[in-house]
């Protein structure tokens, strides 16, 4: 993991929400995962056998990872060790977002949504 001094003099984030992650500082791994199921009627009505998600193949699937068929060998020099912000201002971060000041050795986002509509009568 690449090791660099962050020094950011102000930062605002207005809305956190649904699994995101806002860290300052150094982490080894980050895995932030929302399931999303949204029903929208005319009316608001429950009618008790919703929000299975098993019944919708989106949530069981797999996800693939990229497989690396070579060994990657990588060199960095950083002729300055660090990385200097004045203002970072962040409006929203959602669905599995990650907003991190330092260095991440591994980072595995999952955002699953499915939204049914019924049309209006």
């Amino acid at each position: 993991m690449i090791s660099r001094f962050s020094k950011v003099n102000s930062v605002y984030v207005n809305s956190i929400g649904l699994s995101s992650v806002f860290t300052i500082g150094d982490s080894m791994n980050i895995t932030p995962s929302v399931k999303v199921f949204s029903e929208q009627r005319e009316e608001e009505k429950f009618f008790g056998s919703e929000g299975d998600l098993s019944k919708y193949p989106i949530f069981e699937e797999e996800i693939p990872y990229p497989i690396f068929y070579e060994q990657i060998t990588t060199n960095f020099f950083h002729d300055n060790p660090s990385i200097q912000v004045n203002t970072v201002t962040v409006t929203a971060l959602s669905s599995s977002a990650v907003f991190q000041i330092g260095s991440s050795k591994d980072v595995f986002c999952e955002s699953r949504t499915l939204h049914i509509r019924h049309p209006f009568d």
